[in-house]
């Protein structure tokens, strides 16, 4: 009982931790590594955006939730850093390593399930589209009235 309480403790401890923190090299490497992933999807994504319109409407906000925790992980390593009480918790860590977690799974997981289904809804869509455009008469002008 008497660890859970020490690791509780640890856990939301205003103090900082000082020169313990041995992951500054890791957590910087993942930064940079969310920010150039956010660059390199926006890039993929405007190419991407054009043809492929399940695409653009299911995955418009990826590139921005990786800056976002890119830059919440540079931050968080800062804070760390500079002994910052409050703000160097290592709860927030936690809580930000679980959020990106999180975010990586509900991407995958609609990519998987609701892109599949979104982009041959649309095919299907457009095949209708092009049916029933094919069966509709071409225009035809009316006949001129008598005078």
């Amino acid at each position: 009982m008497e660890k859970i309480t020490t690791f509780l403790k640890s856990l939301v401890s205003p103090a900082a931790p000082g020169p313990e923190f041995n992951f500054y090299i890791p957590m910087i490497i993942l930064a940079g590594f969310l920010i150039v992933g956010g660059i390199v999807f926006s890039f993929f994504y405007e190419k991407k955006k054009k043809t492929d319109f399940a695409f653009k409407r299911l995955f418009s906000k990826v590139s921005r939730n990786l800056y976002i925790f890119g830059a919440l992980f540079l931050f968080l390593v800062a804070v760390r850093y500079e002994s910052i009480p409050y703000f160097s918790m290592r709860l927030w860590i936690y809580i930000s390593l679980a959020a990106l977690i999180y975010m990586a799974y509900r991407n995958i997981k609609k990519y998987r399930t609701e892109y599949q289904l979104e982009s041959e809804n649309l095919s299907l869509r457009a095949e209708k589209a092009k049916e029933s455009k094919e069966k509709t008469p071409k225009y035809l002008p009316n006949k001129k009235r008598k005078k």
